[in-house]
């Protein structure tokens, strides 16, 4: 863009000239445009802090200066900054109990085999259980993560896709516009990159239904280039929700502090020490002696102070808050000496002793549901617009479902008696049980394979009643 087009776009806004968010863009204005969208950088770091140990407020705290009596510095004391990782562990947890195995995609529409072989390929070689994981714990941590599908042209010019996780932890600005009932509508990331020798130029690449906008920042204005989105919807899943530990945090806060003021006071009060009376202070032997004896008078008195150990109520309040922490975040509290006690313990009595994870899972789905129907759709029309043009027809008739796994899997034994007994009742086909059987990993598959069965069987038993009227002539 030239400098006098970038001034003629500048008086354009200033005089009160309507543009719209794209004219903006192909003015090249993109700072304009950035204006525009929302941008939660703020929130984001400040939620990065609570996350990472080393930026917790306690790791803020002072050594102590001390002095003598006559208010001369004789040197610092060392004060313990002990930052507990609470957060780390909640967000890890959230993850397990809604992405700690894969999601299924379930076919629910005919005549279309092909197309779904293609999703499913999809998912796998974009890795995608992975990529969401990752996004979902992003998510968790800094409130704002994306899934951005980049569509390429590989070395032997075929279309391509990669999946690549968006959010501020990783060098990305997250900026988007909503409309009133919040849907997406605009979505853009800004990121750094380097140049040649030490120099960096910060990119914003901008997401529309139509376009692709690549911008890049110059001394004077932006550079700006256009692509086509030849998919026909935003290469975009946007993720949105608090921190996993929302509502926690000062109560973590006066867990760490607690704990650092104990380890202090240990340094000063756990070792041991010798209480005497003064006669028999006199008295001691020298530092050096091999056998030391001590001379007590009638009246003298020689012990060690033994300090008591923490107090009730400060042991007391640690455990309520811990398990308050771990309450109001929905977070079972696992004991690992308990749970190694345990032993064949089914999937169902697990999900009880997590009830409070599997309750939290329940509330995210609320929103996820909605990410995963996207994803699916926006899977479908890059397959049937970009990368897998030959099946668009197929593609466009494909209907695909999601439904979550339990974190600890099912117990498949109880799982295939309870299919057997509806399957003999009449109440289930035999399509529907091998899509229900868990010991089967291809269903696709093991259904051709069936059906193969099926029929030499039935050639097997034509040719065996030939045979049988023959001789019998």
């Amino acid at each position: 863009m030239s400098v006098i087009d970038f001034l003629y776009s500048k008086f354009k806004t200033a005089v009160g000239y309507q543009q719209s968010f794209e004219e903006l863009l192909e003015a090249g204005n993109a700072s304009d445009a950035l204006a525009l969208m929302s941008c939660d950088n703020s929130q984001q770091l400040e939620a990065l802090k609570q996350y990472n140990v080393e930026q917790h407020s306690i790791m803020e705290r002072m050594d102590k200066a001390i002095y003598d009596k006559n208010g001369n510095f004789k040197g610092w004391v060392k004060r313990w900054k002990l930052p507990l990782s609470y957060p780390k562990y909640i967000n890890e947890m959230a993850v397990v109990f809604i992405y700690g195995r894969p999601v299924q995609w379930v076919q629910s529409s005919q005549n279309t085999d092909a197309a779904y072989k293609a999703f499913s390929d999809f998912i796998r070689t974009t890795h995608f259980n992975a990529r969401i994981r990752q996004a979902k714990r992003l998510a968790g941590a800094e409130t704002k993560s994306a899934l951005l599908f980049h569509c390429y042209q590989n070395k032997e010019g075929k279309a391509e896709c990669l999946i690549k996780v968006l959010a501020k932890s990783l060098g990305d600005d997250i900026y988007y516009i909503k409309d009133h009932m919040d849907r997406l509508v605009y979505f853009a990331r800004g990121y750094y990159l380097r140049e040649r020798g030490n120099a960096t130029a910060y990119y914003v690449d901008f997401y529309t239904d139509d376009f692709i906008y690549h911008c890049k920042r110059a001394n004077m204005g932006w550079h700006v280039e256009r692509e086509i989105n030849f998919c026909g919807k935003k290469p975009v899943i946007l993720f949105e929700q608090e921190t996993e530990w929302d509502g926690a945090n000062h109560l973590m806060e006066r867990q760490e502090y607690v704990k650092s003021r104990t380890a202090d006071v240990n340094d000063y009060m756990a070792d041991p020490a010798l209480v005497a009376t003064v006669d028999v202070v006199n008295s001691l032997p020298d530092k050096d002696t091999e056998n030391k004896l001590y001379v007590i008078s009638e009246k003298g008195e020689l012990r060690y102070l033994t300090p008591d150990t923490a107090s009730e109520l400060k042991k007391q309040e640690s455990e309520d808050n811990e398990r308050h922490i771990f309450r109001e975040t929905f977070t079972p509290n696992i004991d690992f000496e308990a749970m190694s006690r345990l032993t064949n313990v089914s999937a169902k009595a697990l999900k009880q002793m997590m009830v409070l994870a599997d309750i939290k899972a329940s509330m995210r789905k609320e929103s996820h549901d909605e990410y995963l129907m996207r994803t699916a759709n926006l899977i479908i029309a890059i397959l049937s617009k970009v990368t897998n043009i030959p099946l668009h027809a197929e593609l466009e008739q494909l209907l695909v479902q999601h439904e979550y796994q339990e974190p600890f899997g099912e117990d498949i034994v109880e799982a295939i008696s309870n299919a057997v007994k509806t399957k003999n009742a009449g109440g289930m086909s035999e399509e529907t049980f091998i899509e229900l059987n868990p010991l089967i990993r291809d269903k696709q598959r093991e259904k051709e394979r069936i059906a193969k069965e099926k029929s030499e069987q039935e050639a097997k038993e034509a040719e065996e009643a030939k045979n049988n009227i023959f001789n019998y002539q």
